[in-house]
C-alpha cells in the first residue's frame, strides 16, 4: 500500500522523536490520508488523498 497522496503528493517525513530525558530516537510522520471516491475525467474513482487536499477543495468527491 502506497502512503502518498494521489493529488499532493505529500508522503511519510522522517525526523526524531525526543522524550523528557532527551533520548532520542527516529520515527516516522505519516500524512492524514483519506479513501475518497473523487470525479476524474473518465468517471468515479477511488484514491487516498491528503485531509488538506480535500479540505482546499483540490478535488471534487463523487456521490
Amino acid at each position: 500500500m502506497s502512503f502518498r497522496c494521489a493529488v499532493t503528493g505529500k508522503g511519510p517525513r522522517a525526523g526524531k522523536q525526543i522524550s523528557h530525558s532527551h533520548r532520542v530516537t527516529n520515527r516516522r510522520f505519516m500524512p492524514n490520508l483519506h479513501k475518497v471516491k473523487v470525479m476524474t475525467p473518465e468517471g468515479p474513482k477511488r484514491m487516498l488523498v491528503s485531509a488538506n487536499a480535500l479540505k482546499s477543495g483540490k478535488i471534487r468527491k463523487a456521490a
